[in-house]
């Protein structure tokens, strides 16, 4: 799950920079706070994003990685309503799926948020 996350936080940075950011760190990430997501001091915030030992984090229910991934969940779903795109989620054994727009559809993920991320840059690519 890890190089996978960090693929997409990586290409998100790519494709969108005024959203994320690489740091000069290689795990590390910073993502634009939204006003609707997090209330700020000021509209230029940004959060700091790591895909370090996630897998590890979720395992032992490290409060840490589950408030990240809430973060970047709501922070695509914002994105999404932005652009007018609806976003839908379907669970099976196989993991959470994204669907953006009726069509841009995410690969199996272990978590929601990766998932909609997933999409998310689907929709940028297109």
């Amino acid at each position: 799950m890890s190089a996978t996350y960090q693929k997409l936080l990586h290409q998100w940075a790519t494709l969108a920079p005024s959203e994320c950011l690489t740091t000069d760190r290689d795990r590390k990430f910073k993502v634009r706070i939204l006003s609707n997501v997090e209330k700020r001091n000021s509209d230029k915030a940004w959060r700091m994003v790591s895909f370090e030992n996630i897998e590890w984090r979720l395992s032992n229910s490290e409060g840490q990685a589950l408030e990240q991934l809430n973060f970047l969940l709501l922070t695509t779903i914002n994105h999404c309503a932005a652009r007018q795109a609806s976003i839908g989620f379907t669970f099976t054994e196989l993991g959470v799926t994204a669907v953006i727009c009726n069509g841009l559809k995410s690969q199996p993920q272990f978590h929601p948020a990766i998932a909609a991320l997933d999409a998310y840059i689907q929709l940028l690519e297109f």
